[in-house]
């Protein structure tokens, strides 16, 4: 008689201590893209990129189209600061997701 097929066993759950290091190196990359942390526990993180407003980009708007000024000063003004929620679930797998 056959034996049943048998499921592979889960991987073992980390330590807290190994998903802290985990979620460290996420925050730690995403800061090197201009996020700030803004809230941080033992397995996530909430970061904020504030908006910029760029004197080139709107002088550059302003020389060579004159009313463009305006239209850049438009767009600044509907730009949102960005969030960004990262957390490292009990296997280690790290999910990143924005928000709004």
């Amino acid at each position: 008689m056959a034996t049943p097929p048998q499921t592979p066993a889960p991987p073992p759950s980390l330590s807290m201590e190994q998903r802290r290091a985990i979620l460290q190196r996420a925050i730690t990359a995403s800061v090197s893209h201009g996020f700030q942390v803004v809230n941080q526990t033992d397995t996530s993180a909430q970061l904020l990129r504030k908006k910029n407003f760029s004197c080139l980009w709107s002088i550059l708007w302003f020389l060579l189209f004159g009313i463009g000024l305006i239209i850049y000063l438009l767009y600044y003004a509907a730009k949102r600061d960005e969030l960004l929620y990262i957390s490292v679930d009990e296997r280690g797998k790290v999910t990143t997701r924005k928000g709004s």
